[in-house]
């Protein structure tokens, strides 16, 4: 037996202090008055009776006090509510409470408006309050990221405190992961059970790989191991009524960085015809609106060309037809709206460090968003280095501990100094290998490119070969503490690159990429997985702002720093320490972006095995694990014999 409430150490003072009150008060004597009568002889026969009945009348008032006393223990021992000890009969049980994105529709079965989690909750409620005397419990979580709420308790309102503490994110359910948790957390333990409470919107190929028996077939490392384990599944919702937003990205022309374009992919998950309004918001003005009509389970794309304004925040909303409706579109209304936002709009400030180079020259004035400065390198100076977005560097290279402090590209390093490591030299290589998935060789092809002479790097640990001749690299990138650097191991004056279209395009890619516009459309992040922000140089931990306005803490790691991301919607970035710079301070934008999770439709029931989940079972009927009312309720059976026997004058 253990106690939830006071402890031991408490309630063994307050009773000996209480309970000598009680003995105090009981001893004491009414003073009497004395009053002289006639008649001696007749008080003292019955003085005499009464000396017969003194023992009796002694015992009496001892039971008396006895019955107080015992009252005085069992209120105590209520404050301190006892629990019983679970014991190796009762049940071990992991109630695995759906929080993904779409137990946020609102469906459930009770009141108008109420989600599904409540229904859940409610659900898990029962539950709990049936459970019996041994059995042990705790709350996991099903979501992106899937945790303990609490630990394994036969504590009832420490469970009801978990399940009230339950919130949904807008993130997809993992449900291997969470599932994996749940038979870790059952392995070896007694009666073990396994009570999944959601609207069953699961993936089914996660669902197939479940075993809940032996099978004859070979078990494979993607087999999740429920066998032993009494699986059982309370289904919550009843519609799957949902049009969501299942993409939204946006980009800025590079030719005219006032236009931009929008890119929104609409998915219908009803089973017949209907009609939504598409509208686009920037800084909370409409600037288009389009009426969409969608057949059953259609997904259509809009591409809104030349759109302009001055906000930076985009949204896409869906509303029913009718612009005056109050009401939501659909009973899920978290994919209704999607957020995005501009690219900053500015002029990249380039330092050129040539003797003369007219194809490189030319190439960098063919960037209208580019601003260069042209410098020989006998005025090279690395300090002036921090003040331009990207520095580069032809036929030159600065010596040991002089490296330019921003971005740079190398054209043809050398020496000891080559931020690549120069491993040998190539004669007349030919180019077999590129990393045709990396930002620089986006439209870019070096098929038969012919070169006379190129260096060999030698790359570190997180280096890019993006070129290289039979396995050796002669063009390298790299990403590092927040600066990013490419070298071409080759004179462009020895090659037929600079007369290819390839040419300026690798060079307005490696300036793009190293501006951070390294994507074509500018994707927002999705919810439920891993961010890598990127950090400015100097910042050891980022302060991340959620939408609701709750920060944390990102460590910066090369350059980068992780975050999970849970909420779609804007998020403030700053870096830690903090930094004056321009662009210190940054935002982004996550969304949904699942059609998995829109996909709301719940199920009525869950075969998984071969076998239908069966609906769970309240537990052994017994005495209940909390104790205090028990003890309450004896407390006030004393107090009524007490008082019944007083006014009987029987303990009197």
């Amino acid at each position: 037996m253990t106690l939830a409430g006071a402890p031991l150490g408490l309630l063994a003072p307050a009773f000996a202090v209480l309970g000598a009150a009680v003995v105090a008060l009981y001893v004491l004597k009414l003073r009497r008055q004395r009053v002289e009568v006639p008649f001696a002889d007749l008080w003292q026969k019955i003085l005499r009776d009464t000396e017969t009945t003194a023992l009796w009348r002694k015992l009496r008032r001892l039971i008396s006090l006895l019955l107080q006393l015992a009252m005085l223990a069992l209120i105590l021992g209520a404050i301190g509510d006892p629990h019983l000890s679970a014991s190796s009969r009762g049940r071990t049980i992991v109630l695995l409470l759906d929080t993904s994105a779409s137990m946020q529709a609102t469906d459930g079965r009770g009141a108008a408006g109420t989600t599904r989690l409540a229904e859940a909750q409610e659900q898990a409620r029962r539950l709990i309050r049936g459970f019996g005397a041994e059995d042990v419990a705790m709350v996991l979580s099903l979501d992106g990221r899937p945790a303990p709420i609490s630990g394994f308790q036969s504590d009832d309102r420490e469970l009801l405190r978990a399940v009230d503490a339950a919130a949904a994110t807008d993130t997809p359910a993992d449900l291997e992961r969470a599932l994996r948790l749940a038979a870790d957390a059952l392995r070896g333990r007694t009666r073990p059970t396994l009570v999944l409470l959601g609207d069953g919107a699961w993936d089914d190929r996660v669902l197939a790989r479940v075993r809940l028996a032996d099978s004859t077939e070979k078990e494979k490392l993607s087999t999740i191991d429920l066998r032993g384990v009494d699986v059982r599944f309370a289904p919550v919702g009843k519609s799957g009524d949902n049009v969501g937003i299942t993409a939204f990205a946006v980009r800025r022309y590079r030719a005219n960085q006032t236009a931009y374009e929008v890119l929104v992919e609409v998915q219908s998950f009803r089973d017949h015809a209907s009609v939504a309004r598409l509208e686009l918001v920037q800084d909370g003005e409409v600037v288009n609106v389009e009426r969409l009509e969608l057949g059953a389970g259609e997904r259509v794309e809009r591409l809104y060309p030349n759109l302009a304004g001055e906000g930076t925040r985009l949204e896409a909303r869906l509303r029913p037809e009718s612009p005056t409706s109050k009401e939501p579109l659909d009973a899920f209304p978290v994919d209704d709206r999607a957020y995005a936002l501009l690219p900053p709009r500015h002029k990249l400030k380039v330092e050129l460090i040539t003797a003369g180079n007219l194809f490189l020259e030319g190439a960098l004035l063919l960037d209208e968003n580019l601003q260069v400065e042209k410098l020989a390198p006998g005025n090279y100076d690395a300090a002036a280095t921090a003040k331009y977005d990207a520095v580069v560097l032809d036929a030159f290279t600065p010596p040991k501990g002089s490296e330019p402090r921003t971005h740079a590209l190398y054209l043809d390093p050398r020496g000891p100094a080559s931020p690549f490591p120069v491993a040998g030299e190539l004669d007349a290589p030919l180019v077999t290998e590129v990393a045709a998935d990396h930002p620089l060789m986006r439209w870019v092809t070096l098929k038969d490119l012919n070169i006379s002479h190129a260096t060999r790097f030698a790359l570190a640990p997180g280096d890019v070969a993006v070129a290289a001749a039979l396995k050796q690299p002669i063009i390298a990138a790299r990403e590092r503490d927040g600066r990013k650097t490419v070298a071409l191991g080759f004179d462009l004056r020895r090659s037929d690159l600079p007369m290819r279209v390839a040419f300026p395009v690798l060079v307005v890619n490696a300036l793009d990429w190293f501006a951070g516009a390294d994507t074509g459309l500018l994707a927002t992040y999705a919810t439920g997985q891993p961010w890598r922000l990127p950090a400015p140089p100097g910042a050891s931990e980022l302060a991340v702002t959620a939408p609701d306005g709750k920060t944390q803490r990102a460590p910066v790691h090369d350059g980068r720093a992780s975050f999970y991301g849970s909420s779609a919607g804007y998020y403030q970035v700053s870096p830690l320490p903090p930094s004056d710079a321009p662009a210190a301070m940054r935002q982004f934008a996550a969304n949904l972006a699942s059609s998995s999770e829109s996909r709301i439709a719940p199920r009525a029931e869950l075969i998984v095995d071969g076998r239908k989940l069966p609906p769970p079972e309240p537990g052994r009927l017994g005495v209940r694990r909390s104790l205090w009312s028990y003890l309450i309720l004896v407390a006030l059976a004393i107090a009524l014999v007490e008082w019944w026997t007083y006014n009987r004058r029987v303990t009197v």
